[in-house]
């Protein structure tokens, strides 16, 4: 499976309000982060979300059908994601994947990036300068360092490890080292002093984690029979999940119907009779922080 990343740099004399389009998807947990991002910044005023619907069209294609509380593509008036990749690229084809987060430029009619990571950053540092949210910084020069270790880490034996549960052969494996993984998260939360994983303020390495966090006890547990405990089994990591699910910057992110949409309708053949469970309760997350 080829995902083909496009990143391009945005000059300071092309970052205007309005210019700019998010084309994502709040089911995936890498869209998730760039939408994360865009609030944290304070830049939902300047550039403009578009989201598609959380579940696959034929093709495999995500798709822009209104549908669900989910939009239209009112800029193209395209049908489908690999229109957009199209018009900016008419060489951009098989065997790349017609993915999201697109950061879109509305001008020159250019994807501007494709990477969750990548749009990150652009909107932490390019933009900056129509962010409402100038002092927040997610990539801290004195933390760089620590955010890329743990990044590497946590992508290597959870973020993308999860994956590795659908192969039979691979199961046992993976289920031992992404709950080894877990047990040593909650050990670094409980012997840090912060409210997030470096310190008392959000970065691009909390937010890439929460995604991942968030979805556990929803849809990657049952979804890939890693069932061994839930984060509430984790009290360091039970409070910091709500301290980030509870900030009103982040909060309004979070749909668990298209997350479960996403993942027990579109991405996971296994699933023979296709529906979203009404399931689980999720009040715990609402539950107050005790510092």
């Amino acid at each position: 499976m080829v995902i083909t990343s496009i990143n391009h740099d945005v000059a300071e004399k092309d970052v205007e309000a309005g210019r700019y389009t998010l084309y994502l998807n709040n089911g995936c947990p890498f869209a998730h982060r760039t939408s994360i991002a865009l609030g944290l910044k304070g830049l939902t005023d300047s550039i403009e979300v578009i989201n598609s619907h959380f579940e696959f069209n034929d093709d495999g294609l995500w798709q822009f059908n209104g549908l669900d509380g989910t939009d239209f593509d009112k800029n193209n008036g395209f049908k489908t994601i690999k229109e957009l990749y199209t018009l900016s690229d008419p060489d951009y084809g098989a065997p790349a994947r017609f993915t999201v987060p697109v950061l879109w430029d509305k001008k020159t009619k250019k994807i501007v990036s494709n990477e969750s990571g990548d749009i990150v950053r652009l909107f932490n540092t390019r933009f900056n300068s129509i962010a409402k949210n100038k002092d927040l910084n997610l990539r801290p020069d004195n933390l760089k360092t620590k955010i890329d270790e743990f990044i590497d880490y946590y992508q290597k034996n959870l973020i993308f490890k999860i994956h590795d549960a659908f192969d039979p052969q691979k199961y046992s494996e993976t289920f031992d080292t992404v709950f080894t993984t877990i047990e040593k998260l909650e050990k670094h939360l409980s012997e840090n002093n912060t409210k997030y994983l470096f310190s008392n303020e959000i970065t691009e390495a909390d937010i890439k984690l929460f995604v991942i966090l968030i979805r556990f006890d929803v849809v990657i547990s049952p979804a890939f029979r890693l069932n061994w405990k839930t984060t509430r089994d984790y009290p360091n990591i039970f409070k910091y999940i709500r301290r980030l699910y509870q900030n009103p910057l982040i909060k309004p992110t979070v749909n668990f119907h298209y997350i479960k949409g996403m993942y027990f309708l579109s991405r996971y053949s296994g699933y023979t009779n296709k529906f979203i469970p009404k399931g689980p309760c999720l009040d715990y997350l609402n539950e107050p922080i005790f510092e």
